[in-house]
């Protein structure tokens, strides 16, 4: 849009001084009329060949702008889709995250009830040798009892 403007512009410019170099002919008498109309026709030359370039350059930044355009469109877009992408994968972590805590939490309760049921176990097994090993003190309290009446016997046998 600046360019088209800046070359509206210069055609504008371009337009007066050639109506000046015209009026400055047409005043002009003799030999110098001549060369002005030389002048003039060199310089519309040169005109057309400018507003010919500047032309071609519009279109060519006109084209330029519009594939900017697209190319800015398409990375926006691709830009919007990557957001989305990494909302959803960071949505997709903390459910991960949860879920891990919520296993680890389980996994402890599971760990903890394992733990209370093994010391339960061995309290109860501690216990059941305590009274065998009771029961063993008291059956050899007995035979040592019986040992003096036993050796006795066995010395009356002899």
């Amino acid at each position: 849009m600046f360019a088209l403007m800046l070359v509206l512009l210069w055609v504008g410019v371009v337009c007066l001084c050639y109506r000046q170099l015209h009026q400055t002919s047409t005043l002009s008498v003799g030999v110098m009329e001549e060369s002005y109309r030389d002048t003039l026709e060199c310089t519309e030359e040169d005109i057309t060949d400018k507003v010919v370039f500047l032309e071609k350059r519009v279109t060519e930044l006109e084209k330029d702008t519009a594939a900017n355009g697209e190319q800015h469109n398409r990375l926006k877009q691709e830009n919007l889709q990557l957001v989305h992408r990494a909302n959803a994968l960071e949505e997709q972590l903390k459910e991960q995250e949860l879920r891990a805590d919520q296993t680890l939490l389980e996994e402890i309760k599971k760990q903890r009830e394992l733990l209370s049921k093994m010391e339960r176990e061995k309290s109860i097994e501690i216990e059941n040798l305590q009274a065998r090993l009771q029961q063993l003190d008291d059956e050899n309290s007995e035979l040592r009892s019986c040992v003096p009446c036993l050796r006795a016997n066995i010395e009356r046998l002899e």
